[in-house]
């Protein structure tokens, strides 16, 4: 792929997601290179899916914990920075998809930001996180996301939408890190954009 020209454009980006989302932790390895790599480019947040019903459950995976608690945990380090977010959310797949831990019990999700505080210095302030864990701003940005995904119709997770000047488009389902990069020069080099592609709001 040829190099992407900057441009002084920014994409935004809004990952509809949750922390079972089984094809989300398959991707993550990309997902990672990908926001690493073009961090000067991007403008990224997670929107946070907390029904089950859109992602299934991992095979042999035995009863599936609530998410409900660990979105609220997402949103809560997400107020801090979206760097806390990512290393938070990667903490909490591994947690609950490659070693089954309950990530609906809060000690899990106190012992994770613990983690990360210890071994991140300055990118998750751990008292803070206790703080802003049921407070009103994390219980009103839930309910943003809620009413973003029913007002985009977003029906299937993982779902990614870029967007430029009030423009663009979303994917869907498992993508690779050359996928992810070759979207964003998609959106980057679209200069008019159809009707179809408008991005959700």
């Amino acid at each position: 792929m040829k190099p992407i020209d900057l441009n002084h454009t920014i994409v935004n980006i809004v990952y509809y997601t949750q922390p079972l989302c089984p094809v989300s932790w398959r991707m993550q390895q990309h997902w990672d290179e990908f926001t690493t790599k073009f961090s000067e480019l991007i403008n990224v947040r997670f929107c946070l899916v907390t029904s089950d019903t859109m992602s299934r459950s991992p095979e042999g995976s035995g009863r599936e914990p609530s998410n409900i608690r660990a979105c609220q945990a997402v949103k809560a380090v997400s107020l801090q920075s979206q760097r806390a977010a990512n290393l938070y959310m990667n903490a909490l797949r591994k947690a609950a998809l490659a070693d089954g831990r309950d990530i609906s019990l809060s000690r899990v999700l106190v012992d994770l930001a613990r983690d990360i505080s210890r071994e991140n210095h300055g990118v998750l302030d751990l008292q803070k996180f206790g703080t802003d864990f049921d407070s009103p701003a994390t219980r009103r940005a839930l309910q943003k996301d809620a009413l973003k995904i029913r007002t985009n119709k977003i029906d299937s997770c993982p779902t990614i939408t870029f967007t430029v000047n009030g423009h663009g488009f979303k994917a869907t389902g498992f993508h690779s890190f050359q996928q992810l990069a070759a979207m964003l020069k998609r959106a980057l080099t679209s200069t008019s954009p159809s009707a179809s592609e408008r991005s959700p709001a």
